[in-house]
């Protein structure tokens, strides 16, 4: 609580400048602020149709919702993106320097705007406007600001033009209507007419930034399939007329039926190959047995020339029997074959008849036997070989086939492959065309649901709360300065800060003595009797005299102010006061002061011979305590010890030492403080309120002392 008072008491203290300071500083934010142009504020609304829209992907809308947010965000972003806002800054300038008009407010700009764009823009600039044509002076402006990084045109938009640098521009606000597709675009300024275009261009030039970023990347997608379809497709028509070169080459019409026949056709030689050699190998061998049993009639029928030539021409039609492929010639040589055996079995049988065999037998039978078997050997024979042939023929066949296979395969893959691939990009720019064709549609759905308007009257200002905002916060900084300053403060000025710098009780306080005024007179007279009356409190009522020693800590303090008050006072109530100073009654590197116990010691002289035995109270003004030393045991020989301190003063560290020496010996907690040169307010916390008493001064009286007691006082006095 005390705590809390002393910043009360403090912030009151400093009340003129805690309040003053604020005060003005806010008057001069609100004449500053007043002095700002007014803002005028525009805005449009656009329908982007990226929810609610057509979508060629689905026919009943879009339904991702992140895809719709990042599309909305990005909306947004390409609107306050540098590169739009610096068309945007080139575009408005171009249209303002081309519809200039100095003289009057046009639909493009105040007059004012005008004479400050003529004023600023350097000469080289102006040479490129072209009058009432903003587009072609657009594009001189484009070109001049292409030219180098340093120009007027650069300097404008990234330094803090307030109509067209990108800190201005920027300044626009873009926001997308609760959920819905439509987003709100609002800009502020000082010249309305300039916000109103600033916002027809933002419209305008975002479109067609949007539009610039999505058909620039479709379109890359589109020529990048295109391309890579052209080169694949020529690819692949060249792996497919190698492939044809290759089988016409090699003389391949369907590989897997040609080598399934190949195949087919081996196998069935190798069953013929095998059923002809168990037929041949039959009949080997029962010749073999038949000429046995013939004996010599064998080698007769062998020797034979009409034989032998009959059974050559049977040979030899075996041989082209089993090379025929037409299946009339076949028979047509069966028919011969037939005949021909038919021959060879008369010449047998004639020959037959001539002999018998070696048993008796007729040979006819035997021979007929004999003959059919070597019918068949040599029809077998003739077989074999064709067999041979076809069997040579067809590991030519497969020799032919493995390679081809392949190679047959591995192109079949390439093309495969390749076939594949040009079927994944042109499956990519279909894909990439829909989309294509889908920016079409959402772009093509972008309107303006509500245009900006010129502004009728300006926005309202916040000066007035920015003028009390800067009144409270320059408030609050003075006050915790000043109670800062106050906690780091070391000057007593009054009975608290005496407390927390001393650190001793405060008896009382005595004002300027040096001011001379009725006021003061009154006053001093109240404080003399207020501090007489504070020490008789201390007296010991059992003592025939009391001892008071009045001290400082450094000279100049005012001791002697206090030695003459405290004589006053018990003159006027007659205790016979007796003032023993150093100097004068003693001095202070007197042994016997220095080894004093008791003002007897050393107090005593001609001077006071006579009066100190009936002094009632003895008041002791000692030299200062920091250049002279002060003999301990008369603190406690004394009823009270005041130490006077200067309420003009700072108390030092050097001060605090002295008193903590003394403060360590003060065992009966004798010692006080005095606070001297104090003012009104001071001494009226001990005395109660000192004149003159006026209202005002009744007010300050009860707000410094935190308490309706004015009229009190008033009254006690």
């Amino acid at each position: 609580m005390q705590t809390f008072l002393y910043i009360i008491k403090t912030l009151y203290k400093n009340k003129w400048i805690v309040l003053l300071v604020p005060f003005f500083i806010a008057l001069a934010v609100y004449i500053f602020l007043s002095g700002q142009p007014r803002k005028y504020q525009s805005s449009t609304t656009v329908y982007t149709g990226i929810v609610s829209g057509y979508n060629a992907f689905s026919s009943e809308g879009v339904q991702d919702w992140m895809s719709v947010n990042n599309s909305i965000d990005n909306l947004i972003n390409i609107i306050k993106a540098e590169s739009t806002l610096e068309s945007v800054s080139l575009r408005l300038l171009a249209r303002n320097l081309s519809h200039c008009n100095p003289k009057e407010d046009t639909e493009y700009m105040t007059s004012f705007s005008s004479i400050e764009l003529l004023n600023e823009t350097p000469a080289e600039v102006l040479a490129l406007v072209i009058d009432g044509d903003e587009d072609s002076t657009y594009t001189r402006l484009r070109e001049f600001y292409e030219k180098d990084n340093t120009n007027y045109l650069k300097q404008l938009f990234n330094w803090e033009h307030h109509y067209y640098s990108f800190k201005a521009l920027s300044s626009v606000e873009v926001s997308r209507i609760s959920n819905s597709d439509m987003l709100k675009i609002s800009y502020i300024n000082d010249d309305k007419y300039i916000v109103y275009n600033t916002l027809l261009l933002i419209e305008k030039e975002f479109v067609d930034q949007y539009l610039t970023i999505r058909y620039e990347q479709t379109n890359d997608v589109v020529s990048y399939f295109e391309n890579e379809l052209r080169i694949i497709g020529a690819d692949l028509r060249s792996k497919e007329d190698n492939l044809t070169t290759y089988n016409v080459q090699k003389g391949i019409i369907n590989y897997q039926e040609q080598t399934r026949m190949v195949a087919e056709r081996a196998r069935d030689i190798d069953e013929a190959y095998e059923s002809v050699m168990r037929e041949y190998e039959g009949a080997k061998q029962k010749i073999a047995l038949l000429e046995e049993q013939m004996g010599f009639a064998a080698a007769i029928y062998q020797r034979n020339a009409e034989f032998i030539k009959q059974l050559n021409t049977i040979t030899n039609l075996y041989s082209q029997s089993s090379s025929a492929e037409d299946n009339s010639k076949k028979e047509e040589i069966a028919n011969l074959i037939d005949d021909e055996t038919e021959k060879l079995r008369k010449v047998s049988i004639d020959m037959a008849q001539k002999r018998y065999s070696k048993e008796g037998l007729a040979n006819d039978e035997i021979i007929t036997e004999w003959l059919d078997a070597l019918l068949i050997k040599t029809r077998t024979e003739q077989e074999l070989n064709v067999l041979v042939q076809s069997k040579q023929d067809i590991n030519n066949e497969f020799k032919r086939f493995s390679p081809v296979g392949s190679s047959i395969k591995r192109q079949d893959r390439e093309i495969n492959f390749s076939e594949q691939n040009y079927l994944s990009n042109l499956q990519g720019l279909n894909e990439a065309k829909l989309r294509q064709k889908n920016l079409q549609l959402t772009s093509a759905t972008f309107r303006i649901i509500t245009p900006p308007t010129v502004a009728i009257k300006p926005e309202k200002t916040k000066n007035t709360l920015f003028t009390i905002a800067t009144f409270i916060f320059v408030l609050i900084i003075i006050m915790v300065y000043s109670v800062v300053v106050e906690l780091f403060n070391r000057v007593p000025y009054d009975q608290q800060a005496a407390k927390k710098i001393i650190g001793l009780p405060v008896l009382g306080a005595i004002p300027n003595i040096n001011q001379k005024s009725k006021a003061l007179e009154i006053g001093k007279a109240l404080s003399y009797n207020q501090l007489g009356n504070a020490a008789v409190n201390f007296f010991d009522r059992t003592k025939t005299a009391n001892i008071i020693n009045v001290i400082s800590i450094d000279s100049g303090e005012g001791k002697s102010v206090v030695c003459d008050a405290l004589m006053q006072h018990f003159e006027k109530i007659d205790t016979k006061p007796v003032l023993i100073t150093h100097g004068k009654d003693f001095e202070d590197d007197d042994k016997y002061y220095l080894m004093a116990g008791s003002i007897y010691d050393f107090g005593v002289n001609e001077n006071n011979f006579d009066t100190l035995p009936e002094a009632n109270v003895i008041i002791v003004e000692y030299p200062p305590v920091s250049t002279s030393s002060f003999p301990i045991k008369l603190l406690d020989s004394s009823s009270i010890t005041i130490l006077v301190a200067d309420s003009t003063k700072a108390w030092t560290d050097m001060n605090n030492i002295v008193l903590r020496q003394l403060t360590l010996n003060d065992r009966n907690h004798k010692l006080v403080t005095v606070l001297n040169k104090a003012d009104n307010d001071c001494v009226g916390t001990f005395t109660g309120m000192l004149p003159p008493y006026t209202l005002r001064h009744r007010i300050h009286y009860t707000m410094w002392n935190l308490g309706n007691n004015t009229f009190n006082d008033e009254q006690r006095s």
